[in-house]
C-alpha cells in the first residue's frame, strides 16, 4: 500500500472508527497476561489482582480501534484498588490478530465469554466504552446470568441514535466532513495515538488497516436493540456519557427509561475525553454497584 493510499484509507474510514476509542494512554504496568483460544483466534487478555479472592472482578472493553492501556490507562489504577479486573482485546485490536471474517457483536461476545470461561469467572462488573459500551450491551442482552452489574460509556440503542452528524459522516465517509462533525471528532494525533497500540499485534501493524475498515462495516451495517430488548435487561444498568458525545443526551435519557437504568451525562465532556474523567467515572461506576447491593 503506497503511502498516499494510506493516508486515503485512513482520511475515508477515520470517521467510522473514531466512533470507538479514546485518546491512547501509558499503559498499566504490573499485570499478568495470556491469550485464550476462541475458534481460530487467541484472543488476548489482562489480569490486574488476584482472581482467587472471591471478589466479583470488574471486566472492562475498550472501544473500537482501542486497546486495553489506551482507553482504560486513567481508569485502571482506580478500579484496580476496588477489586480485580479483567481485560480484553477484541478480534483485530492491539495484542489480538485479526480475521478474515467479519467483526460483529455476537463474534465479539462469544470471544469475551471463551476468555471468561478459561479464566473460570463465572459473573463480572462490565465497564464498556464506545465499542466495548455496546458488546457489554449485547451481554446484558443475551448473557444476563454473566453479569452483576453493566456501565456502558458513551453508546446509543443504534446507529441511528448517533449524533446527526456523526450519522451522516458514516453514511457518507468520502464527503467532507461538517463544522459541527469536526468539532466531535479526534484529531489527527490522537488517532496515532490509536495506531501505535499495533505496534505488536500478531499480524503486524498493517491490522490496524484492516480492522479499520471491518468497524466501518460494523457501524454502518444493522446492529442495535429493539425497545423490547432494552425493556427486558435485567442487570443493573449505569449509562453514562459525556454532553458533548457522540450520543445525544436525549437519546441516552430514552435508553436509561426504558432499562430502568442510572443515566449519569459529564459536563463540558466529549467522546475522546470522557474516559480520561477517572475521577469522575469511577465513584459513579462504584455507586452503581452499591446500590445494586442494597
Amino acid at each position: 500500500m503506497t503511502s498516499q493510499t494510506s493516508t486515503n484509507l485512513r482520511n475515508s474510514l477515520l470517521p467510522a472508527a473514531a466512533l470507538f476509542s479514546a485518546l491512547a494512554l501509558p499503559a498499566v504496568a504490573q499485570v499478568t497476561t495470556g491469550r485464550v483460544m476462541s475458534g481460530d483466534l487467541g484472543i488476548y487478555y489482562e489480569v490486574h489482582g488476584d482472581l482467587t479472592s472471591g471478589v466479583t472482578p470488574f471486566l472492562v472493553l475498550h472501544g473500537g480501534m482501542g486497546a486495553i492501556s489506551g482507553d482504560f490507562g486513567d481508569l485502571l489504577p482506580v478500579l484496580t484498588e476496588q477489586r480485580p479486573v479483567i481485560g480484553i482485546e477484541q478480534q483485530g485490536h492491539g495484542h489480538t490478530g485479526g480475521r478474515e471474517a467479519q467483526v460483529t457483536l455476537d463474534v465479539m461476545r462469544d470471544d469475551t465469554l471463551a476468555v471468561l470461561d478459561a479464566l473460570k469467572v463465572e459473573r463480572v462488573h462490565v465497564v464498556g466504552f464506545s465499542m466495548g459500551g455496546m458488546l457489554a450491551m449485547e451481554l446484558g442482552v443475551t448473557a444476563p446470568e454473566r453479569l452483576e452489574t453493566l456501565s456502558a460509556i458513551s453508546v446509543s440503542q443504534n446507529h441511528d441514535g448517533m449524533h446527526p452528524a456523526i450519522v451522516e459522516m458514516n453514511r457518507n465517509p468520502g464527503a467532507a466532513p461538517s463544522p459541527e462533525a469536526l468539532e466531535l471528532m479526534p484529531t489527527q494525533e490522537d488517532f496515532a495515538g490509536m495506531q501505535a497500540a499495533y505496534a505488536d499485534n500478531p499480524d503486524g501493524p498493517e491490522q490496524f488497516e484492516r480492522t479499520m475498515q471491518q468497524l466501518h462495516t460494523l457501524i454502518v451495517g444493522d446492529w442495535g436493540w429493539s425497545d423490547d430488548e432494552l425493556t427486558a435487561i435485567e442487570v443493573p444498568t449505569l449509562l453514562l456519557l459525556g454532553d458533548t458525545d457522540f450520543t445525544p443526551v436525549e437519546h441516552a435519557a430514552q435508553m436509561a427509561q426504558k432499562i430502568g437504568a442510572q443515566l449519569a451525562v459529564l459536563p463540558d465532556t466529549t467522546h475522546v475525553s470522557i474516559m480520561s474523567r477517572a475521577d469522575w467515572l469511577a465513584p459513579l461506576i462504584a455507586n452503581r454497584i452499591k446500590t445494586a447491593q442494597e
